[in-house]
């Protein structure tokens, strides 16, 4: 018994190591518990959300986030993603579908606004100088400012749901 002892003694364990398979059990838990609750279906759609709340917070200008220092990306992170999440159904579960004489309009639209978004990101990670050798100054701030970045990813997903209102 004293070897176990001598053994036990001579090993440095970390003293932050309680909290921390604390926190690891208390992490497993609440993502089993999270699991269970959303359903394997609206977690694919969180982790979704979480991709374009991230897209957001990457493109939004820092200014938005001058009431909050420290937290503001988070804060505005997480009212991304909870916002996100409560409109996902009508989000996610959409076509452009055939039906109705709109049709050319909803397609012809939603085409534009997917290729300015492409465009708008291929544009912003590009460094400026090699962007502008491309196109104009003016057109590069009509899809690589931070607005611009901002109004190319809200506008096709407002569309979405004007879509979707529309079918329904």
């Amino acid at each position: 018994m004293q070897q176990v002892s001598r053994f036990f003694s001579g090993i440095d364990f970390p003293q932050t190591l309680p909290g921390d398979v604390s926190l690891v059990f208390a992490f497993i838990g609440l993502s089993l518990a999270f699991g269970f609750f959303f359903g394997r279906f609206k977690l694919v759609s969180i982790l979704i959300n979480v991709y374009i709340a991230l897209a957001f917070i990457g493109v939004m200008p820092l200014s938005i986030f001058a009431f909050s220092t420290d937290y503001g990306k988070v804060i505005v992170f997480v009212l991304l993603l909870a916002f996100l999440t409560a409109i996902d159904e009508r989000l996610f579960d959409l076509h452009i579908s055939s039906a109705g004489s709109d049709f050319f309009w909803r397609l012809f639209v939603m085409s534009i606004l997917v290729a300015g978004t492409i465009l708008s990101t291929i544009l912003s990670f590009l460094p400026k100088s090699i962007a502008l050798s491309y196109v104009s100054s003016v057109a590069y701030g009509y899809f690589a400012s931070p607005f611009a970045l901002l109004f190319w990813l809200t506008v096709p997903l407002g569309m979405l749901l004007f879509i979707n209102n529309r079918l329904r």
